[in-house]
Order: structure tokens, then sequence, then C-alpha cells
């Protein structure tokens, strides 16, 4: 046992080693280093000669088939250094790594390409997400040191964990970047620091290089005895506690800074925005969909974690709800952040349809995640969560339609031009009937002379609501009834 362990450990480092190696060709062939040359048959043959490498220490045979395959790789690759055209190029370079792919698959299996269908060759495209399972095995293999089975699969679970919040901690960071000009500041400046951020950048592209050839050697000198009992233990394994600890306590912590620069600038007032170097308004209405993504997004790593993490003892129980809770408290407080910048954006520049149902979007999501609060808190059954929120969804579009979005929409913005004296009278004209009944009070508010073309436009409906569009039965509205009606007692006074 022992010597087999060790057996599958210095394969792990061999292959690990390898696929390190040609993370760093990577780097050096092709970074800032477009379009390719002869770089590229150069590393399509280290890729050739780190296959006969490991089939040579780890004694496996190459078909006569597969050195076929791999002499026409080299053919494709070679034209990319001898042709120029971009196309021609580009096909090159796909058929190279297709045929790659191809000898992944059939070197030390009993497949063959004389035996493909269609279907066989589509399967290639798919090829490279059957990686994900030997790399995780490589990789458990590789820090293994003779551990027990419970210390491997707890590194196993922690190498998920760590590799599955990476790029989920990527696209927040990335979100928060964008939505923030403070945030993004703060940013920019911590990464380049010495030029840092292209440092990081290549690093993380040898890693992910890296793991990519770790994953495709390991599927290549796989053991089907062993692929299949992985296959099998990958089935019963579903999302586990340490996973959901790194993933929520990395996005988490993400939150928290996003969140303590919102306390200090959004919230904290003008004042300490200009130190920054932006105006009020500037600050403000950047960032609302980025952050609304940002909401979205947790709502769903909520959701699916919740539903498909394994049950274990209590104390793990008691963790994931402390960290489950606290991302949805701050995920609340996000979404009111969107919600604050979104109504400093309309108290600037007035009241939208598109602003209006996106600040309804924004309470909607923020009773869901107490919804989601209270499901986790109580273990609530997820019948009950989907009838529950069914329900929030009826009563939420049923308050849509007592509220009469376009006639609150219109209200606002007479409300604000009685402030500011500023309105958009071009934007009114395009809302529905439904704000006739508000709209109309224009009438006894001003005589302006950029009212004009407002009144000029509710003229022309009234005296073209007759046609044969609106005549129409099949067309009976109470709200434009009601809209006609209301016009008619105007019509003397729009008609100067």
């Amino acid at each position: 046992m022992n010597n087999k362990w060790s057996n599958h450990s210095i394969k792990a480092r061999i292959i690990t080693g390898i696929s390190f190696g040609l993370g760093l060709l990577f780097d050096y062939f092709f970074y800032d280093k477009m379009p390719p040359g002869i770089s590229f048959p150069l590393y399509i043959l280290m890729i050739i000669v780190g296959l006969l490498v490991l089939a040579k220490l780890l004694r496996k045979q190459l078909k006569k088939e597969v050195l076929l395959i791999l002499g026409l790789a080299i053919f494709f690759s070679m034209m990319v250094f001898i042709r120029a055209s971009i196309l021609l190029t580009f096909f090159n370079i796909f058929a190279s790594l297709l045929l790659l792919l191809i000898v992944v698959q059939i070197s030390f299996s009993e497949m063959s390409t004389k035996r493909f269908s269609i279907e066989n060759y589509l399967k290639i495209f798919l090829l490279p997400f059957k990686f994900i399972h030997p790399l995780w095995q490589t990789l458990s293999d590789l820090f293994s040191f003779g551990e027990t089975k419970r210390e491997v699969l707890i590194f196993f679970q922690i190498m998920r964990g760590v590799l599955i919040a990476i790029p989920v901690l990527f696209v927040f960071l990335f979100l928060f970047s964008s939505a923030d000009l403070i945030f993004h500041q703060y940013i920019t400046s911590l990464l380049n620091i010495d030029q840092g951020a292209e440092i990081i950048l290549r690093l993380v592209l040898i890693l992910i290089i890296t793991l990519i050839f770790t994953g495709a050697y390991t599927y290549t000198f796989r053991d089907q005895k062993s692929e299949a009992i992985i296959a099998q233990s990958n089935k019963k394994y579903i999302f586990g506690y340490v996973e959901s600890f790194i993933l929520f306590g990395g996005v988490n912590i993400l939150f928290l800074i996003f969140i303590f620069i919102q306390l200090t600038y959004l919230f904290g007032g003008e004042n300490n925005i200009s130190i920054q170097g932006f105006t009020y308004a500037e600050y403000a209405r950047r960032g609302f969909f980025e952050l609304m993504v940002v909401v979205i997004i947790s709502l769903i790593l909520l959701l699916v974690i919740e539903k498909y993490i394994t049950k274990k003892e209590d104390k793990y129980i008691r963790i994931f709800k402390f960290l489950s809770i606290t991302l949805i408290i701050q995920a609340i407080l996000i979404d009111y952040s969107a919600f604050t910048r979104l109504y400093l954006y309309e108290k600037a520049y007035g009241f939208t349809i598109l602003r209006f149902y996106s600040q309804a979007l924004i309470i909607l999501l923020a009773v869901i995640f107490c919804l989601l609060l209270y499901k986790i808190y109580k273990n609530l059954n997820e019948h009950k969560f989907v009838l529950y929120l069914f329900i929030l969804l009826v009563l939420f579009w049923a308050g849509m339609n007592f509220l009469n979005p376009d006639a609150f929409i219109a209200r606002r913005n007479i409300e604000r031009f009685e402030v500011t004296g500023k309105l958009d009278t071009d934007y009114l004209i395009h809302l529905s009937e439904d704000a006739i009944p508000v709209t109309i009070e224009l009438l006894n508010i001003t005589n302006q002379e950029f009212g004009k073309n407002y009144f000029q436009e509710l003229y022309w409906i009234t005296k073209n609501r007759n046609s044969s569009y609106f005549s129409k039965w099949q067309s009976l509205n109470i709200s434009r009834l009601r809209a006609n009606k209301i016009l008619d007692l105007k019509v003397l006074e729009l008609e100067p």
C-alpha cells in the first residue's frame, strides 16, 4: 500500500513538474509577443516532448496511430511559422490543438480514430472538462506525503474551495472596481506598485497553464480502474462545508472592505468624496448595474450552495449559517448602496421607466434576501421557500399595477420641477395614457416656453384619438378612456 501511494506521489510530482515547465514556457513564448510565429511550433514540440518523457518514465508504449497524429500536429504548427494569413494561422492553431486533444483521448485507451463517429469527434471539444477530476487527484497526491484518507479528502476540499473562490472573487473585484471610483482608485494604486498588476497577471497565467497541462497529462496516463473509482466517489460528493467556508469567507471579506468604503464615502456625504477628486454626481451615477450584478450573483451563490451542500454535524451547520447570514446582510447593504446611487442620479437627472423598474428590482431583491435569511436561519423546507417566493412575486407585481408606474414617474418629475425648475417634457410625452391625469396638471403650473412641445403633442393626441387604431373596440382600455375624457375637458386650453 505504501509503495503504491509512493508511486502515485512520484507520478504526480513528475506530471506537475513538466506542466509547470510548460507554464513558464508559455509565458516566455507568448506573453506580450503576438502574433505567434516560430514560438508556436516550438511550444507544440515541447508539449510532445513532455508526453514522450512521461511515457518513457511511466513505461507506457505509444500507438503508431498516435505518432502519426503527433506528426500532423507538428506539420500544422509549422504552418504557423511559414504562413502569415491571419485566418489561416487561426485554423492551423486550431487544428494543432484539436489533434493534441485526440492524442490525449486515444493514447492509452482502447479507442481508435478508425472507430470514431461524428459524435466522438464532437465530444473532443468537451474533453478539457474531463481534465478536472484527474487534476484534483494529482494535486491531492502531490501534497499527500502519506497522509490518511481523511487528511487527503480535507486537502482535496481545500484545493477545490480555493479554486472555486479565486474566479468568484476576481469577478466581484472587477465589478466593485468598475462600480466605485474610489474603490477602483485604491485597487489601481495597490496593483500598480512596482508593476504588480502585470506580475500578478503573468503568475496567474502560468498557474492556469500549469493546471491545464497537469489535468491533461494525468488524464492521458490515467488508470482506467482508478478512474471508475473516482467517478463513483464524485457521484456521491456534492459540495462540502470546507469549500463553502473558503468561498463564503473570501467573499465576505471582500464585501466588508467594499462596504467600509461605501460607509466612508457614499453614505458619508459630499465632502468626503470631493477630497478624493470626484464630484458627488460623478461618483453617484457610476456603478449601479455592476452592483446589481454583484447582488444577483450573491443570491445565486447562496441559493445553489445552500441547496447542494452536504449535511454534516451541527457545528458545521452553525458556521455555515453564520457565514451565509453575514453574506446576506452585506449583500443587502450593497443592494442599498445601488439604490442610493440610483436615487442620487434621479435627483440630478429625473425619473425614467428604466430607473423606476431598477429601483423596484432593488427592493424586490432585498425582500428575497430577507426571505432567504429566514429560510437559512429556520432551516425552512425548500418547497415552502419556493411557495413563499412565488407569493412574494405575485404580490410584488400586483403592487406594481396598483402603484401605476407611469403616473408615479410623471408625479415625481413634476415635483422635482417645482424644486429645480428642470423638466424633460420630451420624455413625459412618451409615457402612456396612465400618466395623463398627472401630466395635464402642468397646464396649471407653467406657461413657460419649454412646455410648448409637450402641449402640442397632447393636442395632437386629442385630435387623433378617434383614428381607426383607437376606435376599435378590441383596444378598449380604462386608462385610455379616462385620458380621453380629461383631454376633452382640456382641449380648449391646449388649442392656443
